[in-house]
Formats: structure tokens, sequence, C-alpha cells
């Protein structure tokens, strides 16, 4: 398995002007033979959350398929006064001359308040996202990019899976971690790749009395088989 990186671009720190990140991986098995048919799917996003013993969720945002629903549109999602999605689209595709699946969302802001209650930041935002993987000759690749990010300082060089803690108040445990291109590949590798842009995930440490589940944003997932 190998792993590429595009250079990033953008300015780092509260807010983030803009910021293009990209990653291939390859497979152990050709991607377009013949006799197999590639796969992609994405959405804008979706919540599992139990607030103060109360589920709250959101089903995946504007999902689309090459198996299904290719083309998705959401005026957007939210959970009151915890996370708000804006809208967005997402198509999904395969090129019939090619043996190329592709995928690819994008949504316009994001914004998370809920994590304030717990004494977490009082906001986390962007401004927009997208998503986009596809299909290769050796596995698939997929990049994002987002805009307008403040609530996160985030590094100059976002690595695969680069974890976020966020804290609480003082003595108390972290109100959420959140998880920056968490990419999701099988063992052993197949060339198929998940690859979320956040997931956020609710007292990782406790107290699920108060409020446990994840959020992810921007989905896109890719399989050359």
């Amino acid at each position: 398995m190998t792993m590429r990186y595009a250079r990033r671009t953008g300015v780092v720190g509260l807010a983030v002007a803009g910021v293009c990140v990209a990653v291939c991986l390859a497979g152990l098995a050709p991607a377009q033979a013949a006799d197999w048919e590639s796969i992609a799917g994405g959405s804008l996003g979706a919540v599992d959350l139990v607030l103060d013993g109360d589920p709250a969720e959101i089903a995946p945002i504007a999902e689309c398929g090459t198996d299904g629903v290719e083309d998705a549109t959401s005026s957007g999602a939210e959970v009151a006064g915890f996370v708000q999605f804006s809208g967005g689209t997402s198509t999904c595709t395969v090129d019939q001359a090619t043996g190329v699946a592709t995928a690819s969302v994008t949504g316009a802001r994001f914004r998370l308040d809920g994590l304030r209650q717990y004494g977490g930041p009082r906001t986390i935002r962007m401004t927009s996202f997208t998503a986009t993987c596809h299909t290769t000759e050796t596995g698939s690749s997929a990049s994002f990019q987002f805009r307008g990010l403040t609530g996160l300082t985030v590094p100059s060089s976002i690595p695969p899976n680069h974890v976020i803690t966020i804290p609480g108040a003082a003595g108390a445990p972290p109100v959420a971690t959140v998880t920056l291109n968490e990419t999701i590949v099988p063992s052993p590798p197949d060339g198929s790749m998940t690859v979320n842009l956040m997931h956020f995930h609710l007292f990782p440490q406790g107290p699920a009395d108060k409020a446990s589940g994840d959020i992810v944003v921007g989905s896109v997932n890719c399989a050359p088989f």
C-alpha cells in the first residue's frame, strides 16, 4: 500500500481560507479489469448522537451511489441548537468508456454549536467544503477541500487520520475528538477506501450520560471492483 499527498495550500490557524488535501491508495488487484465494476458513493455527512438520553440522528445527507441515486441534493439538515448542515449536492458516476467510478460531494456552511454547553468552543464552522474520490488503474484516490474554518486550529499538513482533542472546562474530560482526513481501508488492502473530511466523536472518555455519538462531515467511498 502506498500513499501520496498533494501540496497543501491556504492560511493555517483559527481561520483557514482554503485547504486542499489528496490521498491515493494502490490496491492489490487491477482496478479496471474487464469483468469487474468499480463503485463509488458519498454524502454531505450524517449525525448519530444521544443527547441527555434522547437520540438525535440525521441520516446521510444528499446520499449518492453508483448503484442507486446518482445525483442528490439537500437544502440542509440540523439537530436544533447543536449541529447544522446548510445543504449541498452529491454526484456518483461510472464512466462507461473507462470504468472509472467517481463520487463528489459539495457542501455549504457546516456549523457545530452544541459543544459549548459542555465547556467546548463556542462554535466550529466551515463556510464550504468538498470531497471527491475516484478509482484508478491500481486502486482509489481521494481529495477534499474546505474554506472558512473557525473554532479549530489545524496543522500545516493534514496526514490521514489526524486526531485533534477538543478540551472541555478545566479539570473536565475532553468534550470531543475530531479526526481530519479520516481514511478507512480494509486489511489487507484491496484498493477500496472511505475518506471522511471530519469525524467528531463526542465525549470519548465519558461521561456518556451527557452526550455521546458521532458527526461525520463530507464522506466519500470508492472501490475498484
